[in-house]
């Protein structure tokens, strides 16, 4: 079995005074809908907030290419991405620290939305110990 492997970044402005983070990402590769969508999601997105972050991507891939047939062909995002939006859109205690009207799935397989500012941020990156390992390996 694979190593847990999240890959967490997070992107810093550019200049010399700025510290705070322009974009957190989380990959969650490898994850399933039960995995991450509920109290992990909403941990990952609460850290983010606490960087200070203006935004926070979701790397879900699109959900396609898997040798499986297709089943619906709207989405660029798979059925991650769709629970991943459903939850950002509908659970009212994320929007204590999520704008959820900036939510943009433009790009496939991401999600992004924008985060309510932080004007004292405690934390400086991600801590994914609070995500349950991946149960999809290829």
């Amino acid at each position: 079995m694979m190593a847990h492997s999240s890959k967490v970044e997070s992107l810093r402005s550019m200049g010399a005074e700025a510290t705070t983070p322009l974009l957190a990402k989380i990959d969650l590769h490898g994850y399933r809908p039960a995995d991450f969508v509920g109290a992990p999601m909403a941990k990952i997105i609460e850290q983010a907030w606490e960087m200070g972050a203006a935004r926070l991507r979701f790397i879900h891939g699109h959900g396609r290419a898997r040798g499986k047939s297709p089943g619906f062909y709207n989405t660029h995002t798979g059925y991650l991405g769709l629970r991943i939006r459903r939850a950002l859109r509908h659970n009212r205690e994320l929007r204590r620290w999520i704008k959820y009207t900036t939510l943009d799935c433009g790009d496939w397989g991401k999600t992004t939305v924008g985060l309510k500012a932080n004007p004292n941020p405690t934390r400086s990156e991600l801590d994914i110990s609070v995500l349950p390992p991946p149960t999809y390996q290829r």
